[in-house]
């Protein structure tokens, strides 16, 4: 806990403590325990069953506990819905004891919230058959204040860490707690009639299709961890043959995601976005390694080879069948505004928008990156040199996100070469093809025409993105 900011402590502590008065006061109001005690081990149970790591397709994430929690409030009451949220401490997933205290906390300041709304709409406790149209608003209203308030608390502390826009997590928040608040409402709804006019055991039969359906969506978290594991070979084997570009797949990956983010691109294309970033040289796989590691000027045949990486790369990974979108980005993304590009040559709107986005995302990590033959810019001066060729090289659209995004939540470059990495680069290449302020390494550079006359076209990324 003490590497998390001071403001992030503070807003954990703050909870844990609310949490706990809460509690202590909710079991002076309690007169029968044994409701409570048979909620709160469902609801362990239900905490219990495995997901597997998520991805960042978050909203695909199906939680048995939440409508146990808001049946809790509905059938016991609010202080009897704290108690039962209480027992999430019990958490038998292997998590720090910190993040386990502060998501109980979290919890039992959502039933709490949620309970108190549903009383006060005119929630009732006696669901008798014809009680159920008068009480589904009330269950519905509070059902969503109840996931708000849960993913508030955990959004808060992760704003603080990653110094996030507020504006953009409210809208997230949102976003994603609207649609499941309600359907989890429903889901209460009907745990809550069960337990009223069936028993317990009836209770755990209406939980079973979210069993199911939970343990389907671990099936879908490890065929992503396959995905993923997928692509790490990929950029490994790139890496072991360029090891001169060692974690550049990945910082292109996370400043793509950035410009996405501040374009406005939903979780699905942003997963997309930044499979297609951690890929995009995965087709120097198919250019000669004496080409790669030449450490003079290439020739045009050389740097025609290199210029294939595109189509190599798309050649290599286009029967992935996950990567759909993604392809295009790793195919297009040498391609320039002005039509200078490769392969295609195509210019402005038909530039496909995952290519537009990881040319600056790839000249960007490119210029902030040390080389053998220049140290790092500063991330000042790689956003001026994109500023410059905004327009002719770059979309303008793609290059204001990505100063917009740095500006939010900084950038951290590529780590400055240790004296061993220096030494080893003793005959690396002069020349990198994602800089757009190194002119392209043949006899005859060419030249930009209109606003950048007389300014050499700049390596691969110049004469492409």
């Amino acid at each position: 806990m003490r590497e998390l900011p001071r403001a992030a402590r503070l807003v954990i502590v703050t909870v844990v403590a609310a949490a706990l008065g809460l509690s202590i006061f909710a079991m002076g109001h309690i007169d029968q325990w044994l409701p409570i005690l048979v909620f709160a081990v469902l609801y362990v149970l239900a905490d219990s069953l495995p997901v597997g790591p998520g991805t960042r397709t978050a909203g695909l994430t199906i939680t048995v506990t939440t409508p146990v929690a808001i049946a809790a409030y509905i059938v016991l009451g609010v202080w009897g819905g704290v108690l039962v949220a209480l027992a999430s401490v019990c958490d038998v997933t292997r998590i720090a004891p910190v993040k386990r205290v502060f998501n109980a906390g979290q919890l039992v300041l959502a039933v709490t919230a949620g309970g108190a709304i549903y009383s006060a709409l005119g929630g009732t406790s006696t669901l008798e058959p014809g009680d159920f149209p008068k009480v589904l608003l009330p269950a519905l209203v509070s059902g969503v204040v109840y996931a708000f308030i849960n993913s508030l608390l955990v959004g808060v502390v992760i704003a603080i860490v990653e110094n996030a826009s507020s504006i953009r997590l409210l809208r997230d928040i949102l976003l994603r707690t609207l649609l499941p608040g309600v359907a989890y409402s429903a889901l209460g709804m009907v745990l809550a009639v069960l337990w009223t006019q069936v028993g317990p055991l009836a209770l755990a039969f209406g939980l079973l299709p979210l069993f199911v359906a939970r343990w389907a969506m671990g099936q879908f978290a490890a065929e992503q961890q396959a995905y993923n594991a997928t692509i790490r070979t990929l950029v490994q084997a790139v890496e072991t043959k360029d090891a001169y570009t060692r974690g550049h797949s990945e910082r292109v990956a996370r400043a793509a995601v950035l410009i996405g983010q501040a374009v406005t691109m939903s979780e699905d294309r942003l997963q997309a976005l930044e499979y297609a970033g951690t890929l995009h040289d995965v087709g120097k796989l198919g250019v000669p390694t004496t080409v790669l590691r030449k450490s003079g000027k290439l020739t045009k045949d050389e740097f025609e080879a290199i210029k294939l990486h595109p189509t190599r790369g798309h050649d290599i990974v286009r029967d992935i069948r996950f990567l759909d979108e993604a392809l295009a980005g790793i195919y297009h993304h040498h391609e320039r505004l002005d039509g200078l590009g490769y392969p295609s040559g195509l210019k402005g709107e038909d530039i496909p928008e995952f290519a537009r986005v990881i040319a600056v995302a790839d000249a960007f990590d490119s210029m902030t990156s040390t080389r053998s033959y220049r140290s790092a810019r500063s991330v000042e001066e790689a956003i001026e040199e994109l500023l410059i060729c905004r327009g002719t090289q770059f979309d303008p659209q793609m290059v204001d996100a990505l100063v917009l995004a740095v500006s939010h939540v900084g950038w951290e470059p590529a780590k400055p070469p240790t004296a061993e990495e220096l030494s080893a680069q003793l005959g690396a290449p002069v020349f990198d093809d994602d800089d757009p302020m190194i002119p392209e390494p043949v006899d005859e550079p060419r030249f930009v025409v209109g606003e950048q006359a007389q300014r050499p076209t700049i390596g691969e990324d110049a004469v492409t993105s």
